[in-house]
């Protein structure tokens, strides 16, 4: 049962970030295509 709930912890700080990472775009449209290219380079990381 602790397996499950570390991996829904893992998860939602996923979302969380994403949700960061969204906001920060909406407000910020021209940070787009410099994030784009720096998150072309990130290591692949399921």
């Amino acid at each position: 049962m602790e397996l499950i709930e570390e991996e829904t912890e893992i998860y939602n700080s996923k979302m969380r970030l994403l949700m960061w990472l969204y906001d920060e775009l909406k407000l910020n449209p021209e940070m787009k295509d410099e994030l784009n290219i720096k998150g072309q380079m990130l290591p692949l990381n399921a």
